[in-house]
């Protein structure tokens, strides 16, 4: 969840481990030089944090005993620097992955269509994006992409994969896949094109109920979920269901806009910064639908953030149900702040958030990251019957949908006693688009 309205300024609480000199250094495309070094003031005898890191950086440039590249020793320090936080949330973006980070905010990007996260084997598909290259192709959810054209990617990491996938609009990528319930590999191709995020879709179920899938809370998702409020409305649905499944969050301002068309003026969150200042987010007034009948929301351990937020509020303002499976358990705010004349990027932790009911859903893993607690707990836990040929949005071959619509139609059977169910998918900190 990225919140980019606090101002630039918040970028120096992250640490001031030598952002001055990387933006000079970034300037100049070189190290400075040892005489320049030796000006530098000091505080008394000892040197500045940033002094060590300069004078040190410089004698890595100067001396080492092959040639280093500046950008990605540059690069390497500020990985490091962020890793020394110990937050999975704060990282450095180098402008390839800045670039799609950005592009995914704003709503579309070339590439198959498709979200992956992480597995052993490769990557995982979260989301297929309908009416996609990855669509067409035959990709499908919870499908293991073990090899991209000629590269076997188990090992590799997300990021790397997504980059691979994704290429020139018009080019082909092969994709071998491993799905669940079938043996043996599978090959699919896809045509790289210009992928436009559905980010809210709707269409009806069961005769009159309302259903609308939200992708990710991007620019573009408030528009995008008006318009699909206004279609099952000219339908004269009663109830709505929203999936919220595999929605790895996205910006604040576009869950609060949400909120807003089922209550007006609510608390959102409250924000927590460095230094005690407290910043509180309320859902616009006057843009309320006339929604009509319940409304239930469907989650699991691939939901984060502003989906988080969005499903919590619900639940506290509006009553809404959940059902599903846990949530992630992300409860911090982060912006993105571009290096200017470089153009990767910083994803800083500015603020922890609380919700208004109270509740902390902070997601708790063990020495080796596996998962503890945490998450928002689903109304009715239902974890996902996986099959070979399960659907997504299709009451049918989707059990978690079918009991939400249960649970709309107010026939549902009696829950089990709310507990943390591990989730079948395990959850990166974002699941990637390609």
């Amino acid at each position: 969840m990225k919140w980019w309205k606090v101002p630039v300024v918040l970028l120096g609480c992250a640490g001031g481990f030598g952002i001055g000199f990387f933006l000079r250094d970034v300037s100049a495309g070189r190290a400075p030089s040892g005489a320049a070094l030796a000006a530098f003031a000091t505080n008394g005898n000892k040197p500045t944090p940033t002094e060590v890191f300069q004078r040190n950086y410089d004698t890595i440039i100067r001396k080492y005993a092959r040639s280093v590249d500046p950008t990605n020793l540059r690069y390497a320090a500020m990985q490091g620097a962020v890793s020394s936080l110990g937050d999975p949330h704060t990282s450095f973006l180098e402008p390839v992955v800045a670039d799609r980070f950005a592009m995914e905010t704003h709503g579309d990007f070339v590439g198959v269509g498709a979200r992956l996260s992480d597995d052993p084997q490769g990557a995982k598909v979260a989301v297929v994006f309908k009416n996609s290259p990855a669509s067409r192709a035959g990709l499908k959810v919870n499908d293991v992409i073990v090899q991209v054209d000629d590269n076997k990617v188990a090992g590799w990491d997300t990021d790397k994969i997504v980059k691979h996938v994704k290429g020139e609009a018009g080019t082909v990528v092969h994709l071998t896949i491993q799905r669940p319930g079938v043996a043996g590999l599978l090959k699919l191709q896809a045509t790289r094109a210009q992928v436009f995020i559905p980010t809210a879709e709707a269409k009806v179920l069961d005769g009159n109920i309302g259903y609308i899938s939200v992708a990710t809370f991007a620019e573009n998702t408030p528009g995008q979920f008006d318009d699909a409020l206004q279609e099952l409305m000219n339908k004269k649905t009663e109830g709505l269901v929203i999936d919220l499944r595999s929605n790895p969050g996205g910006l604040l301002n576009a869950a609060s806009a949400m909120l807003g068309r089922f209550a007006e003026s609510k608390q959102v969150v409250t924000m927590k910064l460095r230094g005690g200042h407290v910043v509180e987010e309320k859902s616009p007034a006057g843009s309320v639908w006339p929604v009509k009948g319940p409304v239930v929301i469907l989650i699991n351990e691939e939901s984060a953030s502003a989906s988080e937020i969005f499903a919590s509020d619900m639940r506290h303002w509006v009553k809404a149900k959940l059902v599903g499976e846990h949530t992630y358990g992300k409860m911090s705010v982060q912006t993105v702040h571009t290096i200017p004349q470089d153009m990767a990027s910083l994803k800083v932790t500015i603020a922890r958030y609380f919700v208004p009911s109270g509740e902390d859903y902070s997601r708790k893993v063990d020495d080796d990251g596996a998962f503890l607690k945490g998450g928002i707990v689903p109304d009715y836990p239902v974890e996902l019957d996986y099959k070979p040929d399960t659907m997504i949005g299709d009451p049918a071959k989707d059990n978690q949908l079918a009991k939400a619509i249960q649970v709309l139609k107010g026939n549902p059977t009696e829950p089990p006693p709310t507990a943390r169910l591990q989730a079948r998918i395990e959850r990166s900190d974002e699941a990637q688009a390609c």
